[in-house]
């Protein structure tokens, strides 16, 4: 027996509802019909029915159109399912939200901690937690603090307070980049580099940022899915360098041309620009790959961790590598 206020919000409990069909061991199919048809619950709730022993624990799963193809007199347990999957009612419904998805479920048992059945989670119930929580993903890699409600019904100054926080934090940190710049000025004005890198900071930094974003929205999508797990994260960096290292080369050498054919700079300003490139694209997608699974570790979400927040870690980095190799040459 389970207590209502023992349940958390965000939780399979509070997305649970008590519209299922529990027949006990024992049980024959011509009575599990009977069953059924008192219920008096809609065809949504009666795709899958759930197997109890006499305390109430959970022994299986039975599929409708299993029962209705059994002869009457065959007991339930004979035609159920033992390999089901279930949720514990104080597990995260983002937990249940995947196992639905996995497993392509109609219907998810919730189970107290000594398995008993205490409720169900419908399908349409786990589109509306995807919905949200793709909804707070989508806010927090906007760099906005999730909200409740949605964009008509929200004020003005709703939506603003929402924006604040995260725009004066981005704003304090764009001015390390502003402050890293002057600390070199000097050097620039020294260097015949420097009037090529001023010029070109905007471009590196876009790459630089653009590349760290794919690899995070990539990252943060197959943790969602569950198409990757805490153990694949060192394949994935592996991965994920390979590829920087691709796109860098790729982007480097189109770069290089660019300087060198149309902007008519010199193979020593061209090849400074074009390295930074480069390196920079290989640092912003392991910058990219690594936030997400940290955040995961440090059990934060890992939309956290992207988009303006990588963006900007990855402008300092940038900026770090075209001065660093500009030092290097003076």
């Amino acid at each position: 027996m389970f207590i209502m206020d023992e349940i958390r919000e965000n939780t399979a409990g509070a997305i649970m509802t008590p519209e299922f069909v529990r027949l006990r061991e024992g049980t024959s199919v011509r009575e599990a019909i009977r069953a059924v048809r008192a219920s008096g619950l809609d065809s949504d709730a009666l795709y899958t029915l759930f197997i109890t022993d006499q305390e109430g624990r959970l022994k299986g799963t039975l599929e409708m159109r299993t029962l209705l193809a059994a002869p009457g007199d065959e007991a339930v347990e004979a035609l159920m399912d033992t390999a089901f999957t279930a949720v514990t009612m104080d597990e995260d419904q983002q937990e249940a939200a995947h196992l639905v998805r996995k497993y392509d479920l109609i219907s998810l048992p919730v189970t107290d901690r000594e398995g008993r059945l205490v409720g169900a989670i419908g399908v349409n119930s786990i589109v509306d937690v995807i919905e949200e929580e793709d909804t707070e993903d989508f806010e927090r890699m906007a760099a906005l603090v999730p909200g409740e409600g949605g964009y008509k019904t929200s004020s003005v100054w709703t939506l603003a307070w929402h924006r604040l926080p995260w725009l004066l934090i981005l704003m304090a940190s764009s001015v390390l980049c502003a402050k890293l710049i002057q600390s070199y000025e000097q050097l620039l004005l020294l260097s015949a580099l420097g009037g090529v890198v001023m010029s070109n900071i905007p471009m590196l930094m876009d790459t630089g940022g653009n590349a760290g974003s794919q690899s995070s929205t990539l990252i943060i999508r197959a943790m969602a899915l569950g198409d990757m797990t805490a153990r694949d994260d060192v394949l994935a960096l592996g991965k994920e360098l390979l590829t920087s290292l691709l796109c860098g080369v790729g982007l480097g050498a189109v770069n290089f041309a660019r300087m060198l054919l149309i902007s008519r700079d010199t193979a020593l300003e061209a090849g400074v620009i074009s390295l930074a490139v480069c390196l920079t694209v290989i640092a912003a997608n392991a910058i990219g790959c690594v936030l997400p699974m940290l955040a995961r570790r440090l059990r934060l979400d890992p939309a956290l961790m992207a988009g303006p927040l990588l963006t900007t870690i990855v402008d300092i980095l940038g900026l770090i590598i075209v001065f660093a190799l500009v030092t290097a040459l003076v």
